[in-house]
C-alpha cells in the first residue's frame, strides 16, 4: 500500500499526463551520470529541445525570407498563339473613297509569339521594411522559446532524477532492518523449538518479515519504474543502462538555503517572451498605421515578339521591344476597413500589456506559494528524519527486551510497523523536500 502511495506521488510530480515526448535517435549504452549530467544529456536529445533547436532554425529562415523580398525579383514570360479565325474588325472603306461605309477587315497573323523577362525592384514600401523587423523580433521570440523549452526540460530531469535516489534510500532503509528482523525470526524460532517461547511469536514475526521482503520487492520494482521515467525525460533509450553516481547525501537536503528576496519578476523566462509579444503587437499597429503610405518600384522589360502566316517561318524574325518604368500606388481611401483593424490592433496591445502585468503579480504570488512549499516540506523532512531516528532507537530496544524475555512479539510487531512508517514518511519528506526546492527555483527563475 505504501508504495502505491510513493508510486501515486512520483507520477503526480512527473507530470506523466504532459510528459515530454522521448526521441528515438540516441543510440543506446552504458552510462554512469551524475544530475549535471542527466540535465546536459537531456539538453542534447530530448525531443522537445530538438524540435525547439529547429524551431530557431525556422525563424532564422523566415528572417532571410523577409530579407529577400528587398532584392530584385525577376521573372521570363513566354507565349504561343495559333490564331485558327483571326478576329474582324470594321474600318471605313477608304480605298474606294467612301467613308462613311465600313467595310469588315482582319488583322494579324496566324501564328504569334513572345518572349520576354522583366525584373521588378522594390524602392520603398512600409510593409516590407517593418516586415523584416517583425521577422527578427520573431526570431527572437523562437530563442525564447527554447530557453524556456530547456526550463521544463531542466526541471523535469531533475524531478525524476529525485524520485530515483530517494527510492534508492528507500531501499537501502528497507534493508537496513531486514537482516535484523531476520536474526530475531531465527532467535525465536530457536526459542521456539527450545519450548521458551510461542508458536503465535514465531508466526507474527514471521508475518511481519514476509511484509518487509514484499515491501523491499515493490521498492525494487518502484525503483526500476523511475528510473526508465529518468530516462524517458532526458531522450535516452530505455535500452540503455544508466547508473546513478549520486546519492541523497551527496544532495545535502538539510543545507539547502534560499532567500526569497532575492530575484526579480525579470529573471522569468515567461516575462520575457511576454515583452517580445508586445514587440510583436506593437509592430502590427505600426504596420496598420503605415499602410496608408505609397509603395513604388522599379522594373524593366525586354523581349520579342514573332509574328508569320507560316509555323516554319515563325522565328526567323523577332521584334524587340523594351520599357523601363516606375510603378507608384497610394492607397488614397479604402473606406473605413483599415481604421477599425488599427483600433483592433491597439486593442491587442493593450491587452498584451496588461497580461505583463497580470504576469509579474502571479510570478510573485508563484514565489510565495513556491516557498511556503518549500519551507513546510524542509520543516517535515528535518522532523520525520529526527523521527525516523527515534523509532529505529525505539525498535533496537523494544528487540533487544524481546531477546531478554521482556516483550513481547506484538511490541516487536508495533516497532516494526511504526519504523516502517517513519521511513516512508521520511523519505516522502525528502522527495517532496527536493521538488519543491526545484519549483521554488523555477518560480525564481534561477534555472536558466
Amino acid at each position: 500500500m505504501r508504495c502505491r502511495l510513493i508510486l501515486f506521488t512520483i507520477v503526480l510530480i512527473s507530470g506523466i499526463p504532459a510528459a515530454y515526448g522521448q526521441s528515438d535517435t540516441t543510440q543506446s549504452g552504458n552510462y554512469a551520470f551524475n544530475l549535471a549530467d542527466c540535465i546536459q544529456f537531456g539538453l542534447a536529445h530530448h525531443h522537445d529541445i530538438v524540435n525547439a533547436n529547429l524551431d530557431i532554425q525556422f525563424s532564422q529562415e523566415q528572417v532571410k525570407e523577409a530579407t529577400g523580398k528587398l532584392l530584385p525579383h525577376a521573372d521570363i514570360n513566354a507565349s504561343f498563339n495559333d490564331n485558327l479565325k483571326l478576329a474582324t474588325s470594321l474600318i471605313p472603306d477608304i480605298a474606294n473613297g467612301n467613308y462613311d461605309q465600313k467595310i469588315p477587315v482582319q488583322f494579324g497573323t496566324k501564328f504569334s509569339s513572345s518572349v520576354s523577362g522583366q525584373v521588378n525592384q522594390t524602392v520603398f514600401n512600409s510593409d516590407y521594411f517593418l516586415g523584416l523587423k517583425a521577422a527578427r523580433v520573431y526570431s527572437g521570440l523562437a530563442t525564447k522559446s527554447y530557453t524556456r523549452t530547456e526550463i521544463d526540460t531542466r526541471v523535469a530531469i531533475s524531478k525524476a532524477y529525485y524520485a530515483v535516489l530517494t527510492n534508492q534510500e528507500s531501499i537501502r532503509l528497507s534493508k537496513a532492518n531486514v537482516e535484523q528482523l531476520k536474526k530475531t525470526l531465527a532467535d525465536t524460532k530457536a526459542r521456539y523449538d527450545a519450548g521458551v517461547a510461542e508458536r503465535v511469536d514465531v508466526d507474527r514475526i514471521s508475518v511481519s518479515y514476509n511484509n518487509v521482503v514484499t515491501q523491499i520487492e515493490n521498492q525494487i520494482r518502484l525503483l526500476v519504474y523511475t528510473m526508465q521515467l529518468l530516462k524517458f525525460q532526458m531522450g535516452m533509450p530505455q535500452e540503455s543502462n544508466l547508473e546513478l553516481k549520486e546519492t541523497v547525501n551527496d544532495l545535502s537536503v538539510e543545507s539547502f538555503i534560499t532567500d526569497t528576496l532575492n530575484y526579480q519578476v525579470q529573471d522569468r523566462i515567461e516575462y520575457s517572451i511576454q515583452n517580445t509579444q508586445i514587440a510583436l503587437n506593437e509592430l502590427s499597429l505600426k504596420s496598420k498605421k503605415l499602410g496608408y503610405l505609397p509603395s513604388l518600384s522599379a522594373f524593366l522589360n525586354y523581349g520579342y515578339n514573332y509574328f508569320s502566316t507560316d509555323f516554319g517561318d515563325l522565328y526567323k524574325t523577332g521584334y524587340g521591344a523594351s520599357v523601363l518604368g516606375l510603378t507608384f500606388t497610394w492607397p488614397i481611401f479604402t473606406g473605413t476597413e483599415r481604421l477599425h483593424q488599427i483600433q483592433q490592433n491597439r486593442i491587442t496591445l493593450e491587452k498584451s500589456r496588461n497580461d505583463l502585468d497580470y504576469l509579474s503579480q502571479q510570478i510573485k504570488l508563484e514565489v510565495q506559494a513556491a516557498n511556503t512549499s518549500y519551507e513546510n516540506n524542509k520543516a517535515l523532512f528535518v522532523t520525520q528524519k529526527t523521527n525516523m531516528t527515534l523509532t529505529q532507537g525505539i525498535y533496537d530496544r523494544i528487540v533487544l527486551k524481546f531477546e531478554q524475555g521482556v516483550a513481547t512479539s506484538l511490541d516487536v510487531i508495533s516497532a516494526e510497523s511504526e519504523l516502517t512508517q517513519a521511513r516512508t514518511d521520511y523519505v516522502n519528506a525528502m522527495l517532496n523536500t527536493l521538488i519543491s526546492k526545484t519549483d521554488l527555483d523555477k518560480a525564481m527563475g534561477k534555472i536558466k
